[in-house]
């Protein structure tokens, strides 16, 4: 009976020395993955067509997280660039340094983006993923609960189009009405903002439809209605 308790002892002290291996080898094996936001979790559009006319390159940034614990020295970052993408690396974008800082749990990467011709016509993507590099194993591959897309992917889609901002339906139509092109860029000229897919204070929200609504009480002053690309008079609630 001694002799058998021994032996379930021994099993468990084995069994507890593995994991305690496990999980040592576990923080040994560095990995890292894309952040994502609430809002498009799973990638980031950008559009040249809010911004002036004589700006041709412009930086989107994405964020990348280690799992595990920072080290002492810079560590390479391998990001590549999928057959999938439409946008060409070197002509449309270039990526910014690839490297994980010393004593750094994440790190923002610039992605240079460049108005290219033909962008009025198309909207190009550049489709990413982490890949193994020296330093980093590839870390989180579920997918979170507001996103399509795993944490070893992201997406940047860019354009010199002006698009419907992805929260418009969400949080803008209450306050501007419905979407139509010419209403948007309106409201960019008249407010000066061009980021609209960021969250806007109840405030500054306030601020931004008492601007366009004066704006737009000027402009039918001086020219009359305004009419949209739909044939509808541009007006706000």
């Amino acid at each position: 009976m001694k002799l058998r308790y021994i032996a379930i002892l021994s099993a468990f002290a084995s069994l507890a020395a593995c994991r305690q291996d496990d999980r040592l080898m576990y923080q040994q094996d560095s990995r890292i993955y894309f952040t994502k936001n609430v809002v498009n979790a799973d990638s980031l559009v950008y559009s040249f067509a809010v911004k002036d006319a004589s700006l041709m390159k412009d930086t989107a940034w994405i964020t990348l997280r280690i799992m595990g614990l920072p080290a002492d020295k810079d560590r390479a970052i391998n990001i590549a660039v999928s057959d999938t993408s439409t946008a060409k690396l070197g002509y449309h974008f270039e990526m910014g340094p690839l490297v994980m800082p010393a004593d750094s749990f994440q790190k923002r990467i610039p992605v240079i983006l460049y108005r290219k011709p033909g962008m009025k016509d198309s909207i190009l993507t550049i489709d990413l993923s982490v890949q193994e590099s020296a330093d980093f194993k590839p870390g989180y591959n579920d997918k979170p609960a507001s996103s399509p897309i795993d944490r070893l992917h992201y997406k940047i889609s860019v354009t010199d189009q002006l698009l419907k901002p992805a929260r418009w339906d969400v949080s803008l139509a209450g306050s501007f009405g419905a979407y139509s092109e010419t209403k948007f860029r309106f409201m960019i000229q008249s407010t000066g903002k061009t980021d609209w897919n960021s969250t806007i204070f109840p405030a500054d929200q306030q601020f931004l439809i008492q601007t366009v609504k004066y704006a737009l009480y000027k402009y039918e002053e001086q020219f009359g209605p305004m009419i949209d690309e739909n044939g509808d008079r541009v007006e706000f609630p």
